[in-house]
C-alpha cells in the first residue's frame, strides 16, 4: 500500500477547510497519487514544502520532462482552476499539461527555479512585475459558462456577512456598503474578462526560461481592473503601509492604464471580500484591526461614497 509523508499542518488545514470531505480524502490520497503516477508515467517525486490546500509533488515523466503533480480534494475551485489554466494556455500562467477531474489532479509544467515574487525585497519592482503578468493574462471572457462571476462572489459574501456570518458586526457595515458601491462603479459598462482571481505575491513565480508566471488561479469572470485587488492589500511591509498602498496604486495605474481611483476601488472591493471569506472559513486574522485599517486606507483613496 503506497504511503505519503504529509506535513501535520497540511493535514490540519485540509480538515479545517474541507471538513469531513477532507478527512475522508486524506487516507485515499496515497492511492490517488499512485494512480496519477501510473496514468502519466511519473517517477516518485519530492513533496513541495509549499503545500497549503493541495498536495504538490515535484517529479518528472518517463521521457525526462520535469513536471509538477497537483492533487486536491475535488471541489468547485479545483475544477475552475483547471478551466482557467486551459484558457490561459500558458499565456502568463503555468502550463496545464493534462488534468483528471475524477482524481482531482493536474499535471503542470514545472516552474524552475520557482522563486516567489515575495522574495524580491523591492516592492516597486515586484509591483511592476505583477502588472506585467496581469497584462499577459488579460483576455476576453469567451465560452466561460463553467466559471463563476465576481459579482456573484461579492453579492453572496456581503449578504451572508450581514445576515449570518458576522452577528457581532466585527466587519463595519459602512465598509461593506462602500465595497458594494465601488464594485457597481467599476462594473458599470466594463467588459468582462477572465481573471486569475487570486493574484498575489506567492502566486507569481519565476521561471528561468519563461519569466514570471502565475500559478493557482481561481478562475472568475469580471472587469479587468479587479485583477489588481488581491495584490494591493497583500504582504504589506511594516512601517507606513498607507504610503506603500498609494505607491502600489500609482504603479498599477501607470503600468496598466487605469485611473488611480479605479485601482484603489478594486483593492477595497477585494479586500472586503477577503475579510468576509474569513468569517466563512472561521479564520479571522490575528491582526484584524490592522486588516481593517488597510481597507480604510484604500477606501480613503476612493472618491465615491
Amino acid at each position: 500500500m503506497p504511503t505519503l509523508d504529509l506535513p501535520p499542518q497540511f493535514v490540519a488545514t485540509i480538515g479545517r477547510v474541507f471538513g469531513d470531505a477532507g478527512r475522508d480524502w486524506l487516507p485515499r490520497l496515497p492511492a490517488i497519487v499512485a494512480a496519477c503516477r501510473q496514468r502519466w508515467d511519473l517517477a516518485v517525486g519530492v513533496a513541495s514544502p509549499h503545500m497549503s490546500l493541495n498536495y504538490l509533488e515535484l517529479t518528472h515523466t518517463g521521457d525526462g520532462r520535469v513536471v509538477a503533480l497537483k492533487v486536491g480534494v475535488p471541489h468547485a475551485e479545483l475544477f475552475t482552476e483547471m478551466a482557467a489554466l486551459r484558457r490561459f494556455a500558458g499565456r502568463g500562467a503555468v502550463a496545464l499539461l493534462d488534468a483528471d477531474v475524477p482524481l482531482g489532479a493536474l499535471l503542470l509544467a514545472r516552474v524552475a527555479p520557482g522563486t516567489m515574487l515575495s522574495e524580491l525585497g523591492d516592492d516597486d519592482r515586484a509591483t511592476r512585475i505583477a502588472a506585467g503578468v496581469m497584462r499577459r493574462l488579460a483576455g476576453p471572457a469567451t465560452d466561460v459558462a463553467d466559471l463563476p462571476r465576481f459579482e456573484h462572489w461579492l453579492e453572496r459574501a456581503l449578504r451572508l456577512t450581514r445576515e449570518q456570518w458576522d452577528p457581532g458586526a466585527r466587519m463595519p457595515r459602512d465598509l461593506l456598503s462602500q465595497a458594494e458601491h465601488a464594485f457597481e462603479r467599476l462594473a458599470d459598462g466594463a467588459p468582462d474578462v477572465l481573471l486569475h482571481g487570486d493574484l498575489h505575491h506567492a502566486n507569481i513565480l519565476h521561471d528561468a526560461h519563461l519569466g514570471w508566471l502565475a500559478i493557482d488561479p481561481k478562475g472568475v469572470i469580471g472587469p479587468a481592473v479587479l485583477e489588481v485587488g488581491r495584490y494591493l492589500h497583500n504582504q504589506l511591509p511594516s512601517g507606513d503601509r498607507g504610503a506603500v498602498l498609494a505607491r502600489r496604486v500609482a504603479i498599477f495605474a501607470d503600468e496598466l492604464g487605469y485611473a488611480r481611483e479605479h485601482v484603489a476601488a478594486a483593492g477595497l472591493v477585494d479586500g472586503v471580500l477577503s475579510l468576509c471569506w474569513c468569517f466563512e472559513d472561521e479564520s479571522l486574522p490575528a491582526d484584524w484591526d490592522l486588516a481593517l485599517a488597510v481597507r480604510r486606507r484604500l477606501a480613503g483613496l476612493v472618491p465615491w461614497r
